[in-house]
């Protein structure tokens, strides 16, 4: 009796499994990523939320990312949020959304993790802060500011005396 069933069952299984097969499929090319400088120069900070609607932290933090957001509008701050909630279907585009802002290997380390925000300098690809359900909305606006300032003082050119 199994067996009649066997094939109905695999087929959702399939359908499911195609989208991750082909995220799986291509890479991006060493020259479609942009360079580190230039997306330094672009947003001297990328605050990275890794999100999914089932996450208990997530539904948390959020709210508070959205409501500080608006104070950092004229800073050079890009807000991306990497959501896994769908995954398998959206595999590929989060992987290509990380090597668009410079951040692929942050991305390798921490995909599928959620619940927290990394403060990440896109010149080094380091994680200046990281932010969680933890932290108030004070708190994540000095976090912000002081990821900043770290970035602008590493920027900052150095004079001969």
């Amino acid at each position: 009796m199994f067996k009649k069933y066997a094939l109905l069952l695999a087929i959702p299984a399939i359908l499911i499994a195609l989208p991750l097969i082909r995220s799986l499929g291509g890479s991006a090319e060493a020259s479609d990523a942009p360079d580190a400088a230039s997306v330094a120069a672009e947003q001297p900070v990328i605050a990275a939320m890794f999100y999914s609607n089932w996450c208990g932290a997530c539904q948390i933090l959020d709210p508070k990312i959205e409501a500080v957001k608006p104070n950092f509008s004229g800073h050079k701050v890009d807000f991306i949020k990497f959501d896994f909630s769908y995954a398998l279907v959206r595999g590929k585009a989060l992987k290509d959304l990380a090597a668009e802002k410079g951040v692929p290997n942050i991305y390798a380390k921490n995909k599928g993790r959620t619940g927290f925000m990394l403060l990440i300098d896109p010149a080094t690809e380091s994680v200046l802060d990281i932010i969680t359900m933890r932290d108030n909305k004070e708190a994540i606006a000095a976090k912000l500011e002081r990821s900043l300032n770290r970035v602008a003082a590493n920027a900052a050119p150095v004079s001969a005396s």
